[in-house]
């Protein structure tokens, strides 16, 4: 069986088209996931909307609670910040969440083998098929809680095409840290609370709910190199500012492009690393 499957591989990297066929037959399987999962997303939409507008009541006033005098007013412009944050921190929740949960179901039925039939490099399946048919779904949410949260405080935003470009760098920062999350599933598989504590640190660290200048001590350290923070803030100075992005500067292009590089990199890396391990000891299929 190996050296028939050699043959098939050898076969196809003779066939000019084929790393397009299987990416789009990666993002294909991956939007037949969702639809599969069309009843969890039901579930998820109301969950994440509730949890945006109570954190947009909530930050900011720890002072006013632990006082007792809350304010259930809220600012337009504060809700309009706070919903950019948290609205592109969805998009790499989602896509990371769904990568790992399909993964390992891949793992335990005994399907992940497939992936090495191809002729792309494994982690070009992760990074590229699986991260754009999660991308959709992430927009489909966010869409939605958009359009709920704008009944409620009437954002005000700007919108701009050139908002794309640092939501490209969110999106493929977000690659690098699922191939972390990926490679780390495949040799230890049920790693689930590892990385919903990746994703909480993730939040709290690129200042996507709360200013990075509010941050303790040590996140203001680490936070100018977190993936999401220069791209977070791109999409804050273009949609709230209304102006362009500038080249150097907290959300400018060299910042935004040396941590996502440094992400995709470390991504591969260490993707490739357990990779080899989950190889040598046979815990690519089921367990």
């Amino acid at each position: 069986m190996s050296a028939i499957a050699t043959k098939v591989v050898a076969g196809q990297r003779q066939l000019p088209g084929n790393p397009l066929i299987a990416i789009s037959n990666e993002i294909v399987k991956g939007l037949r996931h969702g639809w599969a999962e069309r009843a969890q997303i039901l579930i998820e939409v109301p969950m994440f909307t509730s949890f945006m507008l109570m954190l947009a009541f909530i930050v900011g006033q720890s002072g006013n609670i632990l006082s007792g005098r809350m304010s259930w007013a809220m600012d337009p412009a504060k809700a309009s910040w706070l919903f950019l944050g948290f609205g592109v921190y969805m998009f790499v929740y989602l896509q990371i969440q769904k990568l790992f949960w399909r993964m390992l179901a891949e793992i335990q039925t005994g399907t992940m083998e497939q992936t090495y039939l191809s002729s792309l490099p494994s982690w070009v399946h992760i990074i590229v098929g699986r991260a754009i048919s999660a991308t959709i779904e992430a927009g489909v949410v966010v869409s939605i809680m958009y359009v709920v949260t704008n009944l409620v405080f009437k954002l005000d935003l700007t919108w701009r095409p050139d908002a794309l470009i640092p939501m490209f760098f969110v999106l493929v920062g977000g690659a690098g840290f699922s191939l972390i999350i990926a490679g780390c599933t495949l040799v230890w598989k049920r790693v689930e609370m590892f990385n919903d504590l990746l994703l909480l640190f993730l939040m709290l660290a690129s200042g996507a709910v709360i200013a990075t200048d509010k941050l303790p001590s040590v996140l203001r350290l680490i936070s100018p190199f977190v993936f999401l923070t220069q791209p977070v803030a791109g999409i804050r100075r273009i949609m709230l500012d209304n102006q362009s992005l500038t080249l150097w500067g907290t959300g400018g292009y060299v910042w935004m492009t040396t941590t996502t590089l440094g992400w995709i990199a470390a991504g591969v890396t260490i993707f490739r690393i357990c990779e080899n391990s989950a190889k040598r000891s046979g815990a690519l299929g089921r367990y």
